[in-house]
């Protein structure tokens, strides 16, 4: 019995997680039925019915799948909400890891040191920009300024109002058809600017990373903190972002004009 491309999908995604293709394989397919043995789960995964008891033993140590020790032997996947509870604890416990040894990595100094104030970084992934934006906020002192074109993520909109309750001035508006609105998030002030010069110009002239880019967000952290961030093109090129540091850096002096009412 084949997979479906769901199932094959699903698959690929626990890999991610550290499982390995039969073992991914036979927990999907143990996941479609209330139990199996091993003959049954290789004609529901198309896993040799040989390496069925490898996997299964694996997924057993890793608590995914339970066994009862009958003639023959019979296996069942554990409830998907205990197995997402298990490969996060799995996943945090690596990440935990891999951060406690690179932390215990020597540093070594160069010579040659680039000065702040010229400071433009590109950052690519969906993921890895918005994880950029938390921090970004999370770690403001004064003043945020957002401006986004698609929507603001329920992750950024918490640390929008984490940043609120800590003091910190926050705005932030949002394009959409209808003009500028206020992202509906506790405590977070209207952005008040004039959004036509945004329109007008499109994506900044700085380290254009590709001529379909589309400008969705600006932000400037404490005036002295600035990202730029463009949308998939048609092409296929991932999510990109700018990041400057400095308060004379070109960038953040551009998005800083960019946010500032004009009746300031």
């Amino acid at each position: 019995m084949n997979d479906t491309g769901t199932s094959a999908d699903v698959v690929e995604q626990l890999q991610q997680f550290g499982l390995k293709t039969y073992e991914a394989q036979c927990f999907v397919a143990l996941s479609r039925v209330p139990q199996a043995t091993a003959r049954e789960i290789s004609e529901i995964s198309d896993v040799p019915r040989t390496r069925v008891y490898d996997a299964v033993e694996v997924l057993e140590t890793n608590g995914l799948v339970t066994v009862q020790h009958t003639n023959p032997q019979v296996f069942r996947a554990v409830e998907i909400s205990e197995a997402v509870d298990t490969l996060r604890r799995t996943y945090e416990s690596r990440l935990r890891s891999v951060e406690e040894s690179l932390e215990t990595i020597d540093p070594i100094t160069l010579e040659e040191t680039t000065d702040v104030e010229t400071e433009v970084w590109s950052l690519s992934g969906a993921e890895a920009i918005t994880t950029r934006i938390e921090r970004l906020l999370s770690a403001a002192d004064s003043e945020v300024r957002l401006l986004a074109a698609t929507g603001v993520d329920d992750s950024v909109a918490g640390e929008l109002a984490a940043a609120a309750d800590r003091g910190v001035t926050t705005a932030a508006g949002v394009i959409d058809d209808d003009g500028l609105s206020t992202p509906d998030v506790p405590a977070v002030d209207s952005l008040g600017i004039d959004v036509s010069p945004v329109d007008e110009l499109g994506f900044p002239p700085v380290a254009l990373p590709s001529a379909e880019a589309v400008l969705s967000s600006l932000l400037l952290v404490d005036g002295r903190r600035a990202l730029v961030r463009t949308t998939p093109t048609p092409t296929g090129d991932n999510e990109r972002a700018i990041c400057a540091a400095g308060e004379t850096n070109g960038v953040v002096v551009f998005v800083h004009h960019l946010l500032t009412p004009i009746n300031r």
